[in-house]
């Protein structure tokens, strides 16, 4: 499952993507780059209760509460800034 969602980087909107990790159960969002697939932030369903609320939350309400986490602590902007691959639990 794939969501798409804007977001205003110095002043100009841009495209992204946020789609649940590859294996048997979705333990992991990936965001990256709508145009190059180029990942970004990586959040993961750590300890037993992350894991727990990943097994049960609907894939459209995890992927919404990822999204949000992710702007509201400017994890997109800081993976552009530096480069590097951002990580943090969902």
């Amino acid at each position: 499952m794939i969501q798409g969602f804007d977001q205003t980087i110095g002043g100009k909107v841009m495209r992204f993507c946020a789609s649940l990790g590859e294996g048997p159960t979705p333990h992991r969002v990936i965001i990256s780059e709508a145009d190059s697939a180029k990942t970004l932030v990586i959040l993961d369903a750590s300890g037993l209760i992350g894991a727990i609320k990943a097994e049960i939350e609907e894939p459209e309400k995890l992927l919404e509460n990822a999204i949000r986490k992710v702007q509201e602590e400017g994890l997109v902007e800081r993976a552009l800034d530096t480069g590097q691959i951002q990580e943090a639990s969902l």
